[in-house]
């Protein structure tokens, strides 16, 4: 889609988006197909016909590359995207692609056409009436294209003042045409989609779509000539840059709309459903997950929908860095690929629970609610985001099992998240995992057991010795999960039972 700005201020979708004297960055990136700012060029040939042209597909190599934090390697994350995200299918062939991706950016130069075209805008204005008339009973009966104008006004506005705001530490996002490329998408699908309109959080979404394609296409057009080039060239053309961001920036809203959105109606008290999801997230996965970390907040009061609101909607571009962020949203979008039924992004849930865990120790520190949530809206540096994203897998599948408690106990790797984020750099790996609202009594039979067991794993070989802190770690946590408020003897029968349990464990593991 061509971007010229025309010299009528009627003819700007972003009023005064032109001037030069507030320190924005007119940067010349005519059909986008000069070198960008903080872009670093990625793609690969043979990359692109292994996985975008089908041949010698794998999508357990994808799976591996993804949970290890690695698809960047492939230099292919915009097209990787587009195939999880169903713009193309995996068993299309090129022509099926071509004809597809001609297909989509035909119908967004309609939709261009329908909301941007300078020319309805000014007929629109020929034929208003004044708002000042008097004559109320007038007004009634015929349609006010003044509402309208206003309502498209205001939502202008409101893109605006976010537009002006998004990443500007980078001058990518300093520049004049990105800033309009940027502000067309937000406002063609607002106005596409008028129940819901423009939210705060959209702008971010649709940034980190702009940053992922440039990437990618200035990486295709660094590339020397050549008869491979020229085959997919169609795939890169950027003339074509906000037809193509836009069809990917529609699907992610497609799959995270319901974020954006007020209950029905009919219900007696409307609210957004984000807020259904996180008293969901609250009340019912975390309590099933980490049950200590669960009653914690819920003494302390802790309002989530205050950090979880923003995590959720942005999907994690603030709590992580960009590139961070990106590599999550990978994990995001393969799940959902494999998902059947796509609601929405489930592992976005998934991850809110892993973060949560991955701050429980600071969490369990704090006896005052603004502290845990100081704690939770400057989140920490992840330092092996790799095991955050795979805890948070496992996460799900524990979540969606018939037995979820059967299924955690049995979940290895995420027994070792929940004790310890890194058992290589916390040898005392139950000092992570201590349940402060065990009573006393119970602590002393739980350091005996522990300290037994560490008894017998000296005269063990060192590969063994880990095998046993696995199989106590898995004993600890089955006591955690007890609760208190039982008599004596149960407690005794229950830890009795864990006991066994425990050494069950170590059996099958030495076995």
């Amino acid at each position: 889609m061509n971007n010229n700005i025309g010299e009528d201020d009627d003819d700007l979708l972003i009023s005064g988006a032109r001037n030069n004297n507030r320190g924005q960055i007119n940067l010349d990136l005519s059909n986008y197909s000069c070198n960008i700012p903080d872009i670093t060029p990625q793609f690969d040939l043979i990359n692109f016909r292994k996985f975008i042209l089908n041949q010698n597909w794998n999508i357990n190599e994808l799976q591996e590359l993804i949970l290890n934090c690695q698809l960047s390697s492939i230099k292919l994350r915009f097209s990787i995207w587009r195939l999880f995200l169903g713009i193309f299918q995996i068993d299309d062939s090129i022509e099926q692609k071509i004809i597809k991706l001609n297909q989509n950016r035909s119908n967004y130069q309609n939709l261009s056409k329908q909301y941007l075209q300078a020319e309805t805008k000014k007929e629109s204005k020929r034929n208003m009436r004044n708002p000042l008339l008097q004559n109320q009973q007038e007004q009634q009966q015929k349609p006010n294209v003044w509402n309208n104008f206003f309502e498209i006004n205001h939502l202008k506005n409101e893109i605006k003042k976010d537009v002006d705001r998004t990443h500007q530490d980078k001058q990518l996002f300093q520049s004049l045409k990105i800033k309009n490329l940027l502000s067309n998408i937000l406002f063609i699908w607002s106005v596409k989609n008028p129940t819901i309109s423009y939210r705060q959080g959209m702008n971010e979404l649709a940034a980190n779509v702009i940053e992922v394609y440039f990437t990618e296409a200035q990486g295709f057009n660094n590339l020397e000539d050549s008869d491979d080039k020229k085959q997919i060239a169609i795939f890169y053309d950027t003339k074509f840059a906000e037809e193509d961001i836009f069809q990917l920036f529609e699907q992610i809203m497609n799959a995270h709309v319901d974020m954006f959105k007020h209950t029905p109606e009919s219900q007696k008290k409307q609210q957004l459903i984000i807020q259904n999801r996180i008293q969901k997230i609250y009340d019912q996965q975390l309590k099933i997950i980490d049950i200590t970390l669960f009653k914690h907040l819920k003494v302390q009061d802790v309002e989530l929908s205050v950090f979880l609101v923003r995590w959720i909607r942005c999907m994690f571009t603030r709590e992580f860095h960009v590139e961070d962020s990106l590599k999550v949203w990978d994990a995001i979008f393969y799940d959902y690929y494999l998902t059947e039924d796509k609601q929405w992004l489930l592992l976005v849930d998934c991850i809110v629970i892993a973060m949560f865990v991955y701050v429980r120790d600071q969490i369990l520190e704090k006896d005052d609610p603004n502290a845990c949530l100081k704690r939770f809206l400057k989140y920490p540096p992840v330092e092996n985001l790799a095991q955050l994203i795979q805890a948070a897998f496992s996460i799900k599948r524990v979540l969606q099992s018939a037995n979820p408690e059967q299924a955690l106990l049995q979940d290895q790797f995420l027994i070792t998240f929940l004790g310890s984020r890194d058992v290589s750099k916390s040898p005392k790996i139950f000092q992570n995992i201590q349940n402060q609202e065990i009573q006393e009594d119970n602590n002393n039979k739980l350091i005996e057991a522990t300290n037994l067991k560490q008894s017998e794993s000296i005269e063990m070989q060192n590969n063994q010795a880990q095998l046993i802190l696995k199989a106590l770690n898995q004993g600890i946590l089955c006591i955690q999960r007890f609760n208190t408020d039982k008599s004596i003897n149960e407690v005794k029968q229950l830890l009795e039972n864990a006991k066994s349990e425990l050494l069950k464990c170590l059996d099958q593991q030495l076995n």
